[in-house]
C-alpha cells in the first residue's frame, strides 16, 4: 500500500478488517440458516417475508457506520496501541480496554442507519431495527445517545412511534404485538447471534454447534401406558397429560417432541420445570443411561453455569469460554433440547431486556413441555395462561404434564384460547395400592414424635419438612445421636453443597442402590426435594401439606419397589408470641409481619380431606379434584399482575423500557412478578477459599457472577435486616472494575455444610 492510500477500514481495535468481519458474519449466517431450515419456513408462514435475505442484509449493513471518520479514527488509534502489546497480554485484555473508541462520541450502529438513509437503500424496517439494536441500545434509557447527533433523532422518533402503536388493554393489540414482535425479534436476535459467533471465530474460539432435536425410543415395541397414550394425542396443538409418578412421562414427552419435529411444527424442545432444582434433576436424568441417544440437555437457570462446570476442578479459560457459549445458547433457547424454568419463559414476554427478544424468538420455534404443572400456585398459573396465549398465536405445540392435575385445569388453561376437550389420563396402573397413610398427630419439635423417628434409625426413610427450620431441627435430632447416613437437603445451602448432597442422596437411596439392595440412611427434605431428586424409601414422614404436594411426595415412597410404603403425616405446630402452641401453615398461605401466617384454603381443606387408609394414584387424583373442584377465584393482586404482563407485551415489543432487570431476575420491579413471594436478597457463605489475597476485589462482572453462583444463598430481605442488626452478617464492600458494591457475608458460625444457613431467629419466614 502506497503512503497516499488510506488504510482499509477496520472493524475492531484488534485490526480485523471491516470487509473480513462482514464476510465472517455472512458465513455464520449461512451455517445457522443451514442448521435451522424450519425457522426460515415458519418466518415465511407467519410474516410472508424472506428471513434468510433479511438476516444477510442485516449482516451487510450492521457495521457500515464504522466507516464514519470519528469512529474509524479512534479505532485506528486503539489498533496502534494493540500492536504494542505482548501476545500474552492480548489474550487477557478486558472488554473495555479500547479507550479511544469509548471516547469517539459516535455510536456506529446509529451511523449505519444514517448511511442507509442517505443512500436510500432498500432496507426493510425489521433490518434497520436489527442494526439499531445489535448492541442493545434500542431502549428508553439510551435515548440520549440518539439525541446527541441531530441526524439520528429521526430514527428514534420512527422506532419509538412504531413501538407504541398498540393500545394496552385491547385483545387485538396483544395478538398484533406478539406477531409484530416475532417479525422484528427474528432478525434482531439472529444478527446478534451471528455477530457474536463471528467475533468468537475471529478470536479462534471454539463454537458450540446449533442443532435440531432428535430422539429415538430405546425400547422399541415396549412402550408403557403413558408412552402409548401420548401417540394418541400428539397431533393436538395443546394437550394435558395426567400420569402417575414413575409412569414414564419423560420418555413420553421426548416421543411427543420428536413427533412435532418430524411433522415440521418445531425444530427444538423446551421442557419448563417449576424450579431450578427440578430443572437440574431432569437435566441429569436425561444424560443418564436411559437417554444416551439424546445427548446432553441444555440447562438454563440462575445457577446452571455452576451445574455445567462443577465436575472440572480447575477449568481453563478456554473451557470456561466454551461453557459460557453453551450457556448463552441455552439461555436463548437455541440448544436442540433445553431444560429451564417456567419463569425464564414468562419473563421473556416482558421485553425488559435485550436478550428477551432472542429468548422469545427461540421459544417461537420450539415445542414446549410444561412439566409438573400441579406444582404451581394460582399466581404462577395465571402467568402460564398469558404465556400460553402467546404460544397459541405463534403456533407452538404444547404438552402439559402432571401426576394429579385436576379437571378444573381445563377451565383455567382454556382462557389461553387453546381448545381443551379433555384431560388425557394414563389409567393403566392407576388403581394399584401405592401407600398406607396414617395421621400421626401434631408436633412442634422432633422429640414429640421420637418413637416414630426411632424407626427411621432402623430402616431407610425420607422425611419431608415444610420449612427449613423444621428440617434443621430433624437433622439436629439425628446428629445428637451420632447417626451416620443422614442427609439434609434444602434451599439454604451453597451451590457446591447442593450438588454434593444430591449426589449423596442418589448414592444412599437412588435407583441403582435399590437394585443392589444397598439402600440406607435418612433423607430430610423440604419442597425442593418433592420432584427434584430421584430417590425412594419404604418409610416416609411428612408434614401436612396440600394434597397435590403430598401426592408428589408420595411419588418418592416405594418408588423402586412394589411394596406398599408407609406414610406418617404430622401437623406442624409452633409457639406464638403469646406462648400458645398453634398450627403452623408455612409456607402454604400468606404472611404478614403483624399477624403472622394465614393458612391457605388448599391446606385447610387438605387437612379435612386426608384420612387414614390405603391409597392408589386414582385416590390422589380424586382428592385433588375435590381440593380444586373449579377454578379458584382470581385475587385482585393476581389480576393486577396479569394486566402488568399483558401491558408489557404490548408496550415493550420493540423498544426496551427504562426498567433495569438483571439477567437472572425473574421479576420486573414495581410492575410484574413471576412468583408471589416476599422480596429476597442474596447472602454469601462458605467463601473463604475464593480469592487468595484479594478477598474484596473482582476483575469483572463474570467473576462476580461466578462468585454468586458458587456461594450465594437467597434469604428474605427482612431476615437480612435482622441478621445485620444482630451482627450475624457483615456488609462488605467489594470492588468491580473500580465500582463498589456491598455484599452480605455470613458469619462462619451461622453456616454449616451439613445443616446449611442457620440464623437463630425467634420467628422467621421459611421456604
Amino acid at each position: 500500500m502506497s503512503s497516499n492510500q488510506k488504510p482499509k477500514p477496520i472493524a475492531k481495535p484488534t485490526g480485523v478488517l471491516l470487509e473480513e468481519h462482514i464476510e465472517n458474519l455472512l458465513k455464520q449466517a449461512e451455517i445457522a440458516l443451514k442448521m435451522r431450515p424450519f425457522v426460515v419456513r415458519k418466518y415465511l408462514e407467519l410474516t410472508g417475508e424472506d428471513f434468510a435475505s433479511a438476516v444477510k442484509q442485516s449482516a451487510r449493513w450492521h457495521d457500515e457506520g464504522k466507516k464514519h471518520k470519528d469512529w474509524q479514527g479512534a479505532c485506528q488509534k486503539d489498533f496502534e496501541i494493540y500492536q504494542t502489546f505482548s501476545e500474552a497480554k492480548k489474550k487477557s485484555l478486558p472488554h473495555s480496554w479500547a479507550k479511544h473508541i469509548q471516547k469517539a462520541g459516535i455510536r456506529h450502529e446509529l451511523a449505519s442507519l444514517e448511511i442507509i438513509y442517505r443512500l436510500q437503500a432498500n432496507v426493510s424496517v425489521p433490518v434497520r431495527v436489527a442494526v439499531a439494536a445489535h448492541h442493545g441500545k434500542l431502549g428508553e434509557k439510551h435515548e440520549h445517545r440518539w439525541q446527541e447527533h441531530k441526524e439520528f433523532q429521526k430514527f428514534w422518533d420512527e422506532f419509538y412511534g412504531l413501538g407504541h402503536s398498540f393500545q394496552t388493554g385491547e385483545k387485538e393489540s396483544f395478538e398484533q404485538a406478539i406477531l409484530e414482535r416475532y417479525r422484528f425479534a427474528g432478525v434482531r436476535a439472529w444478527l446478534q447471534m451471528i455477530d457474536h459467533r463471528a467475533s468468537a471465530f475471529e478470536d479462534s474460539q471454539e463454537l458450540p454447534p446449533l442443532g435440531t432435536f432428535s430422539y429415538k425410543f430405546p425400547w422399541k415395541g415396549k412402550e408403557r401406558g403413558v408412552q402409548k397414550l401420548v401417540k394418541e394425542i400428539w397431533d393436538e396443538p395443546f394437550a394435558i397429560l395426567r400420569a402417575p409418578t414413575g409412569a414414564g412421562k419423560t420418555d413420553a414427552a421426548l416421543l411427543w417432541a420428536n413427533h412435532q419435529v418430524e411433522k415440521g411444527r418445531a425444530d427444538r424442545l423446551i421442557v419448563a420445570m417449576p424450579t431450578r432444582f427440578t430443572a437440574n434433576a431432569l437435566s441429569i436424568s436425561t444424560t443418564e443411561k436411559n437417554f444416551k441417544n439424546l445427548g446432553d440437555a441444555g440447562l438454563y437457570h440462575s445457577s446452571a453455569w455452576y451445574q455445567r462446570i462443577k465436575d472440572k476442578l480447575n477449568p481453563t479459560w478456554k473451557e470456561k469460554s466454551f461453557i459460557n457459549k453453551e450457556q448463552e445458547l441455552a439461555r436463548k433457547l437455541e440448544t436442540p433440547f433445553t431444560v429451564t424454568t417456567i419463569d425464564h419463559l414468562c419473563i421473556s414476554l416482558t421485553g425488559t431486556r435485550e436478550d428477551h427478544h432472542a429468548i422469545f424468538f427461540g421459544l417461537a420455534h420450539s415445542c414446549v413441555v410444561i412439566d409438573e404443572s400441579d406444582f404451581y400456585d394460582d399466581f404462577t398459573q395465571q402467568n402460564i395462561v398469558t404465556l400460553l396465549r402467546a404460544l397459541r398465536i405463534l403456533k407452538v405445540p404444547v404438552l402439559l404434564m402432571s401426576a394429579t392435575v385436576p379437571e378444573s385445569a381445563r377451565e383455567t388453561f382454556s382462557k389461553s384460547g387453546f381448545t381443551i376437550e379433555k384431560i388425557h389420563a394414563d389409567n393403566s396402573d392407576i388403581e394399584r395400592e401405592r401407600c398406607s397413610i396414617k395421621r400421626y398427630g401434631k408436633s412442634e419439635k422432633p422429640e414429640e414424635i421420637e418413637e416414630l423417628l426411632e424407626r427411621a434409625l432402623k430402616q431407610p426413610t425420607i422425611i419431608y419438612a415444610n420449612t427449613v427450620s423444621r428440617a434443621q431441627a430433624y437433622y439436629n435430632w439425628f446428629r445428637a445421636r451420632d447417626c451416620d447416613g443422614i442427609i439434609s437437603y434444602h434451599s439454604r445451602f451453597t451451590e457446591p453443597h447442593k450438588v454434593e448432597k444430591e449426589n449423596l442422596l442418589r448414592e444412599m437411596l437412588g435407583k441403582e442402590t435399590w437394585e443392589k439392595g444397598m439402600q440406607h440412611g435418612v433423607a430430610i427434605l423440604t419442597q425442593i426435594g418433592e420432584i427434584s431428586v430421584n430417590i425412594s424409601a419404604d418409610l416416609m414422614i411428612s408434614d401436612l401439606c396440600p394434597l397435590d404436594r403430598l401426592a408428589q411426595r408420595v411419588g418418592r415412597l416405594s418408588r423402586f419397589s412394589e411394596n406398599i410404603g408407609e406414610l406418617f403425616v404430622i401437623e406442624p405446630q409452633r409457639t406464638n408470641k403469646k406462648g400458645e402452641i398453634e398450627f403452623y401453615p408455612a409456607p402454604y398461605g400468606s404472611f404478614s409481619p403483624n399477624s403472622g401466617w394465614q393458612t391457605s384454603e388448599a391446606l385447610a381443606m387438605s387437612n379435612e380431606l386426608l384420612k387414614d387408609g390405603i391409597y392408589s394414584a386414582k385416590d390422589f387424583v380424586g382428592l385433588v379434584n375435590q381440593l380444586y373442584p373449579s377454578e379458584l377465584n382470581i385475587e385482585p393482586h393476581v389480576r393486577a399482575n396479569i394486566r402488568a404482563l399483558e401491558d408489557m407485551v404490548v408496550t415493550n415489543w420493540l423498544i426496551l423500557p427504562v426498567i433495569k432487570v438483571e439477567q437472572d431476575d425473574d421479576n420486573v420491579e414495581g410492575k410484574w412478578k413471576s412468583r408471589d413471594i416476599a422480596p429476597q436478597t442474596t447472602v454469601f457463605a462458605d467463601y473463604d477459599i475464593w480469592f487468595d489475597n484479594k478477598t474484596t476485589y473482582f476483575d469483572n462482572q463474570s467473576e462476580r457472577k461466578e462468585f454468586e453462583m458458587r456461594y450465594g444463598i437467597q434469604c428474605y430481605s427482612w431476615q437480612i435486616k435482622r441478621a445485620i442488626e444482630e451482627n450475624w452478617i457483615d456488609p462488605v464492600t467489594f470492588t468491580i472494575r473500580e465500582e463498589d458494591e456491598v455484599l452480605f457475608i455470613v458469619n462462619s458460625k451461622f453456616y454449616d455444610s451439613e445443616i446449611g444457613l442457620n440464623f437463630p431467629f425467634e420467628k422467621e419466614i421459611d421456604d
